[in-house]
């Protein structure tokens, strides 16, 4: 199977990532790289923050931690056009981290502070909605009936049911 469109230096990340093919041993470093990158980058890390982060532990040029930090961002995605539920979930794992970090330093307002944040992005404040809505049951549904035999033969599938003849009664 032959793939349009030209090639890209990521195509063989993509192949590993989805259908597993193995890299050489650079490129395995090179992969690593870029989820460094993208991993910082979730934990909201500003690009330049993660330009930083990568220079002190790769010991690598500007250009070339320039070009990690877009190669991640094409080959994982861009965090800031995540879905908002993604967002969410990213936010709430970060301010329970940072409810955890001050817990463990002894603020116990700052952890209460974060773990109220993390529960308003989880909507825990808001009032629960009803999954049924009682005023559904009360809109009129129209109903045919017949009793004239050719009718019901005319449909696919008929079921018999008990009935009482109430015509007469209200006479």
């Amino acid at each position: 199977m032959k793939k349009l469109g030209k090639p890209d230096k990521l195509d063989k990340y993509r192949s590993h990532l989805v259908d597993g093919l193995d890299l050489k041993p650079d490129e395995l470093e090179m992969l690593a790289k870029y989820r460094k990158a993208h991993g910082l980058l979730c934990l909201g890390f500003g690009r330049n923050q993660v330009l930083a982060t990568l220079e002190k532990e790769f010991e690598l040029s500007q250009p070339q931690l320039y070009a990690i930090v877009r190669d991640s961002i094409k080959l994982y995605g861009s965090i800031e056009e995540v879905d908002k539920k993604g967002q969410r979930v990213i936010s709430h794992e970060n301010y329970k981290l940072l409810g955890n970090l001050a817990r463990k330093n002894g603020d116990i307002g700052a952890a209460i502070r974060a773990q109220e944040n993390a529960d308003k992005l989880l909507g825990l404040f808001e009032a629960e909605k009803t999954a049924l809505d009682p005023k559904a049951f009360l809109i009129p549904v129209p109903m045919d009936f017949s009793t004239d035999p050719a009718v019901l033969r005319e449909q696919e599938s008929t079921e018999d049911t008990d009935y009482e003849d109430v015509s007469d009664e209200a006479e």
